[in-house]
This record gives structure tokens, sequence and C-alpha cells, in this order.
């Protein structure tokens, strides 16, 4: 493919991306979810998506060498997580007597997973950059560390982390990412009504599947990222 052809796939990206974010059930009412084309472009946005997310967060990559060494590891073992989950939509719903099949189930689930890995991007790029404006450099380089312990539930008494957890710049950054996570549930809970039109079931019955979704889902991306520490890398 010519550099040409890539730049006229930009606009075709964002045009989607915003499509979707405006009114997925809007954007898949036009689309033939039973077409395997339909599919493999579901899968190209993913993938597309994957990278937008890790290229946002460059400006705040650890080691740039190390980060780009596990980047293209860690956007594949994205695409394959976001399939599984789809999977799981897919026998989540048929449970509760959904009718559509597989292949429809992993194309609504790899656009919602590729609206989720930007979104989920830009509000850590907020987060991180407020920060780095407000901050000392040492204290905001020991935030990452700071973020992995306060979310693993780890002790936080290193001393180290005292200036960092007394300043208010800190809460205002948990509070965007906060607020960022929820506003992305509520997105995710907002598409989910995709799926009770493509199974032909009513919406109580759809999220009843969401609910359960949510449990299983939960347990499958436990072991993707069991997978993706093992090799080193971590995918947003």
């Amino acid at each position: 493919m010519s550099f040409d052809a890539l730049l006229k796939l930009i606009p075709t990206y964002v045009g989607e991306l915003l499509a979707l974010l405006a009114g997925p059930r809007r954007f898949f009412a036009g689309q033939d979810l039973d077409n395997r084309k339909t599919l493999a472009e579901a899968l190209l946005f993913l993938l597309n998506s994957a990278i937008v997310a890790y290229v946002l967060r460059v400006p705040f990559a650890g080691e740039e060498a190390a980060y780009w060494r596990t980047a293209i590891v860690a956007v594949v073992l994205y695409v394959p997580t976001a399939t599984a989950l789809g999977a799981v939509a897919f026998g989540c719903c048929r449970l509760l007597g959904g009718q559509g099949g597989l292949s429809g189930h992993v194309a609504v689930f790899a656009r919602i997973a590729g609206v989720g890995a930007v979104a989920l991007a830009l509000v850590q790029l907020m987060a991180k950059g407020m920060l780095r404006m407000e901050l000392p450099p040492e204290d905001f380089a020991l935030y990452p560390e700071y973020m992995q312990r306060l979310y693993a539930g780890q002790p936080l008494d290193d001393p180290r982390f005292r200036d960092l957890a007394e300043s208010p710049d800190l809460t205002t950054a948990v509070l965007i990412q906060a607020a960022g996570l929820v506003l992305i549930f509520c997105w995710l809970a907002w598409a989910w009504r995709v799926y009770a039109d493509w199974n032909r079931i009513s919406a109580a019955r759809a999220y009843a599947a969401f609910a359960l979704f949510l449990v299983v889902g939960y347990g499958v991306s436990v072991m993707f990222g069991y997978a993706q520490a093992a090799m080193g890398v971590s995918a947003f």
C-alpha cells in the first residue's frame, strides 16, 4: 500500500470514530454484521485504534527505547484480547436468547474496544499532561509507580511518595482518570444496545447479558493481562 493510500485512510478512520461516538446504534444499523468484510473492517479499526492509543502515550513513555520495543507486542496482544471479549459477548447474549452470529458480535465489540482504547489514552494524556505542568520533575517521575501500586492495592508508605501523595494536583489527576473511566463505561453500556438490535432481544435481556459479560469478561481480561505481564508489556 502506498503512502498516499495510507493518508486516505486517516479521514475514513476519524469519520468512523466520530460516528461511533455519536451514535453506535445508528452506525451499526446500516451494516451487515453477517458479512465477513464487516468483521475484517472492524478488526482493522481495532488495530488502528490500538496504534493511535499507543502513539498518544508516547509523550509520557518512561524509557523510549523499551516503549517502542514492546509497542508491536502490546498492540498485537490487544487485538486477540478484544476478539476474545467479543466471543464472550456472543456467549452471554446466546444464553439470554440472542440470535446473532459470532462474527457479528466480534465485529461490534472490536469497534467498541477501539473507541475505548483511544478514549482511555486521551484521558491518561490529559491527567499526565496536567501533572507534568504542575509537579516537580522528581515527583512526576514517581507517578507511574505510584498509580500502579494504587490500582494493585499495594502499600503506599514508601517515603518517596510522601510529597506526591500530599499534592492536590495528584488528587485532580486521579479524579480526571476516574471521571474518564466512568464516561467510557457509560458509553460502553449505551453501545451495548447494539446487541439488543442484532440479537432481536429486549433491552432487559441484553443488559442481563451485559451484567454476565462484565463478570466473565473480567476473568478473560485478567488472563490476557497475565500474558501481557509475562511478556513484559502493558496494553493501555
